[in-house]
């Protein structure tokens, strides 16, 4: 609300406070680049990463197939010893019989246990187990070695069941490995048994078998019993055997991974020599998971090189051809910026003569028109701003400069600085019959041009009618009746206030439509200043409703000051978006010292307002107008009596 109590609509920009949303940008680099990568690259590496999968696997299939192949063929080999010297002793009992005369059963057994070099001894048991014949082969004479007791459990198998065996691999006590194998002997006649032979035979030939069925230092083949024990291995120094084996033996596994005595982890394949039974021996051949896979690792390594190269080549091939298309997209961004900017003389370069280059020759061309209609622009700116600047001469031409008047009876000024331009701020003074000096103040609504046509319109209008009318009531209401339609046409009005000054009666009758009411600032007998804003209000000149003026008189003594001001002083506003507000205005006008003349008011008014506002744009325009009274009435008078004159000789 103003100082008369009227409510004023408050001003709202409607981009203040609002969120303005902002998309993320993201460049056209960013975006092919991913492009790429999702259509030709990161397809390349699943299927590489599908390749090396499934190579590990089969190369791993492939390691495991071939040490399986190992341990089959030990085992077979193996196998093949056992069923050739099985088959000799078979063939051999035949010709043997426990109720044979002594001396012919030795010869017979003395006879088989030379034939081949693996026989060590030959015993042969009745079916009362008792020992009938014993032979040692040359060679453990030789050695001066002693025939070993026979499996007692397997012979008593042997002649009562008529089921062979054959024992775990043993020493000697010559050191040499060995192994019983008991056979039942049977009546060719009619398959009676009729007692057993046990023959114990040297295990060189299987230690041979393993040694000569692995290659180097790391691969190790041994022969264990059906409990786990190990008999034969084809390496012994530095080398234990693993505690545990349950990865190969379980669930028809045949070929794993373990721990290995030393804590390495081993690859073992193992096979059963024949024939299968419980007792069955078992061939393990292992190496370090190391240097067993280092083939499988070595291929899955080759062909991870090969797909990271393809994929590096994709990739470079990728941000290529990226950087190929967005290099004239930026030269073309780059142009762009620089025509927003205002540099109509850049032009784009791009040396594609695809969809790219001719756009870029479209944006040459539209620089190219706009810089002509840019200097068309200016050149009609600058015919303008030459009209602008006689328009605000003559506008300030209008108003008066010194009041019509002698300064004894009235001292005045006034400034008017306009937001633009021209604006729709004016004041001026006019000498009225009987002594009388009449100034008046006023705003048109709105800037520019047309505020100014309406201002030069209502000034003159007000000088015609002060010659005709007496009140400042009067003159506004004949001033409202004159100039409503033609404010009306237009959607505008006009605040104005005039006051008129009586020196004979020392009052001022002031009477205000739609202006901010005056502010009289007069020095107390104490030396203090009083400052009052007088209550004088009415509607703007042009209004439809219809307008009352009424004239309030002020009586003013010598060093009263009245001070008349458009809404753009009190309107002011700053960086801040603050107002200099009524309070700000009179604080400043009491505390003026009293000896400034009307000049020094208005300019520390005025200075105060400008440095409050800071470089803000201007929000309205401001005009300001400074009256006091000069002298006392009383003595004027008697200086114009002893000249001769009176009050309107005077003026």
């Amino acid at each position: 609300m103003d100082r008369q109590g009227r409510v004023k609509p408050a001003s709202h920009n409607a981009l203040t406070g609002s969120s303005v949303s902002r998309r993320r940008s993201i460049s056209i680099t960013t975006w092919l680049r991913w492009s790429y990568l999702v259509s030709s690259t990161l397809p390349l590496l699943l299927v590489g990463a599908l390749l090396i999968a499934v190579l590990f696997q089969v190369q791993q299939r492939n390691a495991y197939a071939s040490q399986q192949a190992v341990a089959d063929q030990i085992a077979g080999n193996v196998s093949t010893f056992l069923y050739d010297l099985e088959q000799l002793l078979l063939r051999a009992a035949r010709d043997l019989h426990p109720d044979a005369p002594g001396t012919s059963l030795d010869a017979d057994a003395i006879r088989l246990v030379n034939s081949s070099p693996d026989l060590r001894a030959l015993t042969i048991i009745d079916t009362n187990g008792a020992e009938v014949a014993r032979a040692a082969s040359s060679l453990l004479h030789d050695r001066g070695g002693v025939i070993a007791p026979s499996n007692a459990s397997a012979l008593t198998d042997a002649y009562r069941i008529g089921q062979g065996g054959r024992t775990s691999i043993m020493l000697a006590t010559d050191k040499t490995p060995y192994f019983q194998v008991v056979l039942p002997i049977r009546n060719q006649n009619n398959g009676v048994l009729v007692g057993a032979l046990s023959a114990e035979v040297s295990a060189t030939r299987i230690n041979q078998i393993l040694h000569l069925a692995v290659q180097g230092e790391d691969k190790v083949s041994f022969l264990i019993d059906s409990g786990g024990s190990l008999m034969l291995a084809s390496r012994l120094s530095g080398w234990s055997p693993p505690s545990n084996l349950s990865s190969i033996f379980t669930n028809d596994h045949t070929v794993g991974e373990y721990l290995g005595a030393n804590g390495t982890r081993m690859v073992g394949a193992r096979s059963m020599v024949s024939p299968v039974t419980p007792s069955s021996w078992a061939v393990v051949v292992e190496q370090p998971s190391s240097e067993f896979l280092t083939e499988v690792y070595r291929s899955v390594f080759l062909l991870a090189a090969v797909v990271m190269l393809v994929v590096l080549l994709s990739l470079s091939w990728a941000l290529y051809q990226a950087r190929r298309i967005v290099r004239p997209v930026r030269a073309l961004a780059a142009g762009a910026q620089e025509l927003g900017s205002g540099n109509l003389q850049h032009r784009i370069i791009v040396e594609n003569h695809d969809e790219l280059g001719q756009l870029a020759d479209t944006f040459n061309q539209m620089a190219e028109r706009l810089q002509n209609s840019l200097h068309k622009i200016a050149d009609q700116n600058e015919r303008l701003r030459h009209g602008l600047i006689l328009a605000r001469d003559i506008q300030m031409g209008l108003m008066p400069s010194s009041p019509p008047w002698q300064k004894e009876i009235l001292t005045v000024h006034a400034r008017s600085l306009p937001a633009s331009e021209v604006g729709g701020d004016f004041y001026t003074y006019m000498a009225l019959p009987g002594g009388r000096a009449a100034v008046a103040i006023g705003d048109i609504s709105g800037k520019g041009v047309a505020a100014a046509l309406l201002m030069a319109l209502t000034s003159s209008t007000l000088e015609s009618q002060a010659r005709i009318t007496d009140h400042p009531g009067a003159m506004l209401t004949a001033l409202h009746e004159a100039l409503r339609p033609r404010f009306q046409a237009n959607q505008m009005n006009a605040a104005l206030m005039i006051a008129i000054y009586d020196p004979a009666r020392q009052q001022m009758t002031v009477s205000n439509a739609g202006m901010i009411s005056p502010l009289l600032a007069r020095t107390l007998p104490n030396g203090g200043v009083e400052c009052r804003f007088i209550d004088v209000s009415g509607l703007p000149i042009g209004t439809l409703m219809p307008a009352y003026y009424p004239d309030v008189e002020v009586h003013l003594g010598p060093g009263d000051t009245m001070i008349f001001l458009s809404d753009g002083i009190v309107e002011a506003h700053n960086l801040n978006d603050e107002l200099y507000g009524f309070e700000r205005l009179e604080a400043l006008v009491a505390s003026l010292p009293q000896h400034l003349g009307v000049t020094e008011v208005v300019q520390h008014i005025l200075d105060s307002v400008l440095a409050f506002v800071n470089g803000a744009d201007p929000h309205d325009d401001i005009t300001i107008l400074v009256t006091r009274v000069a002298v006392d009435v009383s003595a004027y008078e008697t200086k114009l009596a002893v000249a001769g004159m009176g009050f309107d000789d005077a003026l």
